[in-house]
């Protein structure tokens, strides 16, 4: 399917030569004016359905809403990269930093501004984006809005009235790998949006193969269930990694650690950790060594994976069962995306609480 004329100047500098059509039928409505709501695979390449119309219209702003910094900061140095006109506020940035961005803010040379939730409720960025000719407000990975914005980011559920407060509606561009029909009309109430085109691609990753791991034992003690699990995620690491990465998902920062020391025995100098508690310089350390390869197994708490673009993960294991579907489905999603297989082994235990994820 080809594209629209006034695309290809974007893809050229997108250094994009063809679109599948799933991407086209959205960037449309986009360009259309249409309030739109994307859910495709997180290998389908979601960023290019909002980044596209933004090129196209580069003289106004797009303001993107992410959930993480890990996604804020891959996405902005690739646009950069590009030298496309792309920047970012944080609560990292230096106070020479931020007056840089808000005075391109004010001399309208933005294209694409990344944030979090967090700071749409910042009186000074209101004020700052009051003044900007505001073409799209993109949220990303829109399925937070529903599962964090009731507990611990309420950001979210702010968004829709940071929206409704705009001089001009902007376009509002949605996407997620875990939308469904009610989750459509939840968002559409939530963000104000008027009557949203909604696109749902086929969310089948035939390459993902995915295993359920009963670990259940009749000698109930933790500390030998725990040393069983441990020696599982040995044999499991050993038996499907092959040149690629891995990515164990544990639940708590804890499991993290003691899983980091315990196979750092087993596969000396490839393993790396990632959660909250880590020193920011370590932290990034780790997952540089990660993103480029040089070390190909992370341990990390479920929070880990969003912003993180590892083509040749071949290995998703899960040493706790994930609070939900839509966790489980968003973290084996980082999978395979290169195309090739991708084994997802799911720990769990025959009791109500490992239960639960059949069932919901």
């Amino acid at each position: 399917m080809k594209p629209d004329y006034e695309l290809k100047p974007a893809m050229k500098k997108m250094q994009i030569e063809s679109l599948r059509k799933e991407q086209i039928k959205p960037i449309q409505s986009i360009l259309k004016g249409q309030d739109t709501i994307v859910s495709a695979p997180t290998s389908m390449g979601k960023s290019l359905i909002y980044q596209l119309p933004a090129l196209v219209h580069s003289h106004q702003l797009t303001v993107v809403i992410e959930p993480t910094l890990a996604l804020i900061y891959d996405q902005v140095k690739k646009l950069q990269e590009l030298e496309i006109s792309a920047d970012y506020l944080d609560h990292t940035r230096s106070k020479l930093e931020e007056i840089s961005v808000f005075d391109a803010l004010s001399k309208g040379r933005l294209t694409l501004l990344y944030v979090t939730p967090e700071r749409l409720q910042s009186t000074r960025f209101q004020s700052a984006l009051s003044m900007c000719d505001l073409y799209m407000v993109v949220i990303d990975e829109c399925h937070c809005i529903t599962e964090w914005g009731y507990t611990f980011r309420e950001a979210y559920l702010q968004i829709g009235h940071f929206i409704e407060k705009l001089s001009r509606k902007p376009i509002v561009f949605a996407c997620s790998a875990t939308i469904q029909k009610y989750t459509v009309e939840d968002l559409s109430d939530k963000l104000h949006l008027d009557s949203p085109k909604w696109f749902r691609c086929d969310l089948t990753r035939k390459n993902l193969i995915l295993i359920k791991k009963d670990l259940t034992m009749e000698d109930r003690s933790l500390e030998n269930r725990l040393y069983s699990r441990f020696k599982a995620v040995k044999k499991v690491v050993r038996k499907y990694q092959g040149t690629g990465s891995v990515v164990i998902y544990a639940s708590t920062i804890d499991y993290v650690d003691a899983l980091y020391d315990y196979l750092s025995e087993y596969f000396p100098g490839q393993v790396v950790r990632n959660h909250s508690k880590m020193r920011p310089h370590k932290k990034e350390k780790m997952l540089l060594d990660f993103l480029t390869g040089q070390r190909k197994i992370m341990v990390a708490t479920t929070a880990f994976g969003m912003g993180v673009d590892v083509p040749d993960i071949e290995l998703v294991l899960h040493f706790n069962v994930p609070l939900s579907m839509v966790d489980y489905v968003q973290q084996i999603g980082r999978g395979g995306r290169d195309g090739r297989k991708c084994h997802c082994v799911l720990f769990y235990e025959q009791n109500g609480d490992d239960q639960k994820i059949f069932t919901s």
